[in-house]
């Protein structure tokens, strides 16, 4: 990848970091931070021997969301850019979800608006326990309309229109309750937490856990038929596989299958 300043993005045994990087503006996203994720998220996904993704924020805040410098409040936006700017905020998020590898979040300070949208693309998110929340976009007279799908995926209609509608803040216990979040911790902790998530992945079958993804997000879409044909397929497959093969034979020799890699983490 490029070089880049407005993230940071990192590789070492088996784990990717991606670090958003403009804690001077709460690491709100514009036009090349979006393009710099997109492009991160897409590359660390072809790469196989990455196993799992962390996302987090550099400095005090996750995410503010959209930079309103970006969003061009000093003149009228066309049609045609406003279009293109939701088309590439659809991009990046999409990017994240559709991730092959999982991604896991790494929550600190605050989060808003768009930051949201981020989370909710995320397999797994773990925020500090004094993390905050808000869906702010009606408090500036806009609509979370691009995150609206992810977050409705992860929570459900009832908590969105709670507070989507208000855009008042709420914590990491109530995002945790509604979904949103998955385990939170004492801020010390977090770093140590996704650490141990990490580890745990690197010691699953690498295309098992990318397999597993890629269905659970298929079955969204299909119809019963479809549903359970796609689910037979895929126990299929996986128990014809080298690593269905390999593992069956490791947990029978009672020894470590060869896909484990020690990051070092107790």
């Amino acid at each position: 990848m490029k070089h880049s300043t407005l993230i940071l993005v990192e590789s070492s045994k088996g784990c990717a970091r991606v670090t958003l990087n403009r804690p001077d503006r709460r690491n709100a996203f514009d036009a090349r931070m979006v393009e710099e994720l997109c492009e991160a998220f897409t590359t660390l996904g072809q790469d196989h021997s990455v196993r799992a993704i962390v996302l987090t924020g550099r400095g005090p805040t996750f995410c503010a969301g959209a930079d309103l410098d970006w969003m061009r409040t000093d003149r009228i936006v066309s049609t045609p850019e406003a279009r293109q700017d939701a088309e590439q905020l659809m991009t990046m998020l999409r990017s994240i979800d559709e991730c092959p590898c999982p991604v896991i979040g790494c929550i600190q300070g605050a989060v808003y608006g768009g930051g949201i949208g981020l989370i909710a693309a995320c397999d797994i998110a773990v925020a500090a326990a004094n993390a905050t929340f808000a869906f702010s976009e009606v408090r500036l007279g806009l609509v979370p309309a691009v995150i609206a799908p992810f977050v409705l995926t992860k929570t459900g209609g009832s908590f969105a229109r709670r507070f989507c509608l208000t855009g008042e803040p709420f914590s990491a216990s109530i995002a945790q309750d509604n979904g949103l979040i998955h385990d939170v911790v004492e801020p010390a902790a977090l770093g140590a937490h996704v650490a141990s998530l990490t580890e745990r992945i690197t010691h699953l079958a690498p295309q098992a856990v990318r397999d597993t993804k890629a269905l659970l997000r298929r079955l969204y879409c299909l119809s019963d038929g479809e549903r359970w044909k796609a689910c037979v397929e895929g126990n299929v497959g996986a128990r014809l596989s080298s690593e269905g093969q390999e593992g069956i034979r490791a947990f029978r020799e009672h020894r470590t299958p060869n896909w484990v890699i020690s990051t070092g983490v107790e």
